[in-house]
């Protein structure tokens, strides 16, 4: 049978559904996620964001043509430039939501 079909047999005779709610299993958030801070939370996105422009820097050297080196140490500097300042400007902005290093 179904899902669909159980769930309609099971609210047809009273239930809740084929399964009933107190039998089923609770959810809970992930131990990890939750203990994650804002400035934890600030470095992976950074570090994610930087990766997916790294890779999209090198990508496009190497599909112009002729593969200029240089042109590729210059866009990855601008990158880690990029995120170093965006971190300083995250850190800065949001300075009263991250806790002190001191405590």
């Amino acid at each position: 049978m179904s899902r669909q079909l159980k769930r309609q047999i099971g609210r047809a005779t009273g239930g809740g559904g084929a399964i009933a709610p107190s039998a089923r299993p609770t959810r809970t958030r992930s131990v990890t996620k939750a203990a994650r801070s804002p400035q934890q939370r600030l470095n992976r996105i950074l570090l994610i964001g930087g990766a997916a422009l790294a890779v999209g820097a090198v990508g496009l050297a190497v599909y112009t043509r002729p593969f200029n080196p240089q042109a590729l140490a210059v866009n990855l500097a601008a990158i880690g430039l990029g995120l170093l300042m965006g971190k300083g400007i995250g850190r800065f902005m949001f300075r009263r939501v991250l806790p002190g290093t001191n405590k």
